[in-house]
């Protein structure tokens, strides 16, 4: 028996493990969150199932595109060509017209999509077909879930979409696997789709050219790649305050930086929520002010819950654009059923002449650009800020006397001076890489995408900054457990604070040694789910 698992809105933060036999639905009574879709995209295997509210919706758009075709009506990509071929009539053979989109649409460039990213795109594709406003046959979008339930990746290449008419070239991709055509991700490398798809005991499935266009236009690879990247964005922000914590118990700095009153009075509720965690860390093992310390510090200390707070403000507004981008409707037709609006917002068909097929341009990514430049801008300021933090931990200006660049001996050895150094790289990586994407459109496609989001960029963008901070608040963490050792030691004054319980394993050292390994791993266990 099927049990459901309904990822719902902003309270249900995460979706539970799945375990043989359950499945997550999908529809337009199901709502996804980027944390929900982040633990599903994780899992080799995803079964899906869409509620019997989008296989009633489901049915029901694909009748009426059926119904305005036979009645002879204009319907792009079924009885038109495609893009700036709009003008012209489509192929008479509907298979070939599918197989035409689908193959002039398999270019791109560049390295392929992480397993994972091509699994998130897959599952928000599905998630808007769920929807029931396609006009998609059923059994093409049960094609996608099948393709996730049996562990199948497509082979993807990262470049190629600018964010316009949705993702067409990397979703191609997906859509060929279906057919039978392209390439398939495995562990051992790649594989011919055809030979995955017997492997997993599916069957290639022609498309129609409706069908075709229904699985290429819409936004779900820069939606995959932009709700992996915030939900990673969160986790490293929350990381951020937990080592802001730490450090002001290090330095002894003043709590009243940190008093909540001070926040509230502002008014902003990401400082305020900075603030309190921040705290937190600073105070899980008793009171830790020294009065010697100055009223006031640095800012990089002293104004962390300023930064960190408006990172998060910035990143939640950046959710509220994804998660409503997951859970719409991003198509061109739209199939305008009975109940596909509500009647209050977007107008439900009531007079008898109303266009049933709905050509517009909801496949544009704008709102995904905006949302991921955000993004982008939030980790590069997080970046910066621990950037100068671990500058007040290696400074003995700063760090209570502590040896420079917290070497065991200064002179006869350098302590994290490769790291701090390769901090500063990473920093200065984030910034060259922070530059907006929404507004760098360029004019494409015969002119027909005159102007274009690059929402796909920018969602690209952002998940790779998760990567470099990540790296950065490793370098922050071992300074803070290398000052910490040599107080230990007797080799810097200052009391010894005990390591916080999330910061994972690290051997502090006297004599010099790499630590490259140690970033990494660090970085990459910071960035995973478990």
């Amino acid at each position: 028996m099927t049990t459901a698992f309904l990822l719902a809105d902003h309270v249900q933060r995460a979706a539970a493990t799945l375990s043989p036999g359950d499945a997550v639905m999908l529809g337009p009574d199901v709502r996804l969150t980027c944390e929900g879709l982040e633990r599903l995209a994780g899992q080799a295997r995803v079964p899906l199932a869409f509620t019997a509210r989008s296989r009633e919706r489901m049915a029901a758009s694909a009748e009426v595109l059926a119904q305005a075709h036979a009645r002879g009506e204009p319907i792009y990509g079924l009885t038109t060509g495609f893009g700036p071929h709009v003008c012209y009539s489509a192929d008479e053979e509907s298979h070939q017209q599918g197989a035409g989109l689908i193959a002039h649409l398999a270019a791109g460039w560049g390295p392929m999509a992480e397993p994972a990213l091509v699994r998130a795109a897959l599952i928000v594709r599905s998630q808007a077909l769920a929807q029931g406003a396609s006009g998609i046959q059923p059994q093409a979008a049960q094609a996608l879930l099948d393709l996730l339930a049996k562990g199948v990746v497509p082979a993807i290449p990262c470049v190629g979409s600018v964010g316009a008419s949705g993702d067409l070239i990397p979703l191609a991709h997906a859509a060929r696997v279906l057919m039978g055509d392209g390439e398939v991700i495995t562990e051992s490398g790649r594989i011919p789709a055809a030979q995955a798809l017997r492997e997993a005991g599916l069957v290639p499935l022609p498309l129609s050219g409706r069908d075709a266009l229904a699985l290429v236009n819409g936004t779900a690879f820069m939606t995959g790649y932009a709700a992996l990247a915030l939900a990673r964005a969160e986790r490293l922000v929350a990381l951020a305050e937990k080592l802001t914590g730490w450090i002001y118990r290090l330095l002894g700095a003043r709590a009243q930086a940190l008093d909540p009153r001070l926040h509230h009075a502002r008014g902003h509720p990401g400082q305020s929520r900075s603030a309190v965690n921040i705290l937190a860390e600073a105070e899980r093992h008793g009171p830790w002010e020294d009065p010697s310390r100055p009223l006031q510090e640095v800012y990089s200390i002293r104004c962390a819950p300023q930064f960190l707070g408006a990172c998060r403000d910035q990143l939640d507004h950046a959710r509220a654009l994804i998660e409503r981008e997951i859970n719409g409707v991003n198509d061109n037709p739209v199939i305008a059923i009975e109940d596909a609006f509500d009647a209050t917002a977007q107008g439900k068909l009531d007079s008898p002449g109303a266009p049933s097929v709905l050509h517009g341009g909801n496949f544009q990514g704008q709102q995904i650009a905006f949302a991921c430049d955000a993004i982008n801008t939030a980790l590069v300021q997080v970046g910066l800020l621990v950037e100068r933090q671990i500058d007040v931990l290696v400074n003995p200006d700063l760090n209570g006397k502590a040896p420079l660049l917290l070497a065991w001996q200064p002179g006869a050895t350098s302590g994290v001076a490769g790291a701090q150094i390769t901090a500063s790289a990473i920093a200065a990586e984030m910034r060259h890489h922070g530059l907006p994407a929404a507004n760098a459109t360029i004019p494409t496609n015969g002119r027909n995408q005159d102007v274009v989001s690059m929402g796909t960029l920018a969602s690209r963008m952002a998940f790779d900054q998760t990567d470099r901070l990540a790296a950065i608040l490793a370098i922050g963490s071992i300074c803070a457990a290398q000052l910490n050792f040599l107080r230990a030691q007797g080799r810097a004054p200052g009391k010894v604070a005990q390591a916080p319980p999330w910061m994972l394993p690290f051997e502090p050292f006297k004599l010099d040694r790499p630590l490259h390994k140690d970033i990494e791993r660090l970085a990459q266990a910071w960035l995973s789910l478990a």
